[in-house]
């Protein structure tokens, strides 16, 4: 219950010292689903949306809790995987650090370890970062 609180508290710390000059602080309390709306890959143009993207997945995030569920559809399977979260904000841009308990192929990150970072972009929008690494560009609006 300590970590519960103490998580909460980290949250909340972080909202209230985002900076001015970026729409960052809205995610916050409650259950939120962020959807892939656009994909890119390394040669442009190469944007795809809707059902011309690869997979079709999104995101329920929980500020309350700092818990997190990722769900991703390809080719009528559904694989999902669900973990905790930090958020992490400095002067330059504000992110949310996904932390999985175990493997799992629906982990886009650039490491090979159990994080994926998103970028938050503005109080609708995330960036997922596998791109810095030749991975598809991933990109999510707030849906819920």
């Amino acid at each position: 219950m300590k970590n519960l609180l103490l998580a909460s508290a980290l949250i909340l710390i972080s909202f209230s010292s985002c900076s001015d000059e970026l729409d960052c602080c809205t995610i916050e309390g409650g259950e939120q689903k962020w959807s892939l709306v656009e994909m890119t890959g390394s040669f442009s143009p190469s944007a795809t949306s809707g059902d011309d993207m690869d997979w079709q997945e999104y995101y329920i995030i929980n500020a309350n809790t700092g818990t997190f569920s990722k769900f991703r559809t390809r080719g009528g399977v559904e694989t999902s995987a669900s973990g905790t979260f930090i958020f992490n904000s400095t002067e330059e841009e504000h992110s949310i650090k996904l932390t999985y308990p175990s493997d799992n192929d629906i982990i886009a990150n650039c490491t090979g370890d159990l994080t994926e970072v998103l970028i938050i972009t503005s109080d609708s929008t995330l960036k997922g970062t596998w791109d810095y690494c030749d991975g598809s560009g991933l990109k999510y609006q707030r849906t819920e």
